[in-house]
């Protein structure tokens, strides 16, 4: 549902003439930071959607040409191609019957020298059982992405989702929990994977300024 206070303020930001977009700031920081205090996470990326977001965040996390992700076969396809886009290659895992989320049993087997992240999904705002997929990652040395798109707001064991493992993507595209026409959003506690989801995905207007690291 889309109210008047929403349109108000979209025409608002309009007249303003506030192009942040490039190098952040602006009403851009402002949803950022509303969204880092609401979701518990450190650092908040906006992006033209979710698919992006998880494009990012697969970049960040180093996966690349060559490389296997573990995965869901039961969710929107555009989980699955960012990990193609990275020429990266998709490996699902079953699912739970009940929750129709990965199965935190079934994931191990489908580990190989080639992993380099975990993709999970919370389907139908149902949170992935995260806690056992994230230490089978740590006992791996693999990273922990999860696919939020279907649920903003979700929580698991008093933690909300897109916070439970190493990194999250978020849509707020038409049909969501929040709606905000189209876009997404990364978010992180790591400053080393927020810093490389910016080379990934950001303008050098936003990169020159925000990035510290200089390796």
């Amino acid at each position: 549902i889309v109210g008047e206070e929403e349109i108000q303020k979209v025409v608002e930001t309009m007249r303003k003439g506030d192009i942040t977009a490039a190098g952040g700031g602006g009403v851009m920081q402002e949803w950022e930071e509303a969204f880092a205090k609401y979701s518990g996470a450190k650092y908040v990326i906006s992006t033209n959607s979710c698919c992006a977001a998880l494009h990012m965040s697969l970049g960040a996390c180093g996966v690349g040409p060559g490389d296997e992700v573990v995965t869901t076969p039961y969710t929107w396809g555009q989980t699955v191609a960012p990990i193609m886009q990275q020429n990266a290659i998709p490996v699902f895992a079953d699912i739970d019957p009940k929750t129709y989320t990965l199965d935190p049993n079934k994931i191990e087997e489908k580990i190989r020298p080639q992993t380099k992240a975990i993709l999970v999904c919370h389907i139908y705002g149902h949170p992935v059982d995260v806690d056992p997929i994230v230490k089978i990652a740590e006992s791996y040395d693999v990273k922990v992405i999860e696919d939020c798109a279907q649920a903003i707001g979700a929580s698991y064991k008093g933690r909300k989702v897109g916070t439970l493992g190493h990194m999250g993507a978020f849509s707020i595209g038409d049909g969501k929990n929040m709606v905000g026409g189209e876009g997404g959003m990364v978010t992180t506690n790591s400053e080393e994977l927020y810093e490389r989801a910016l080379l990934v995905g950001m303008h050098p207007a936003r990169t020159w300024r925000e990035i510290k690291n200089p390796k």
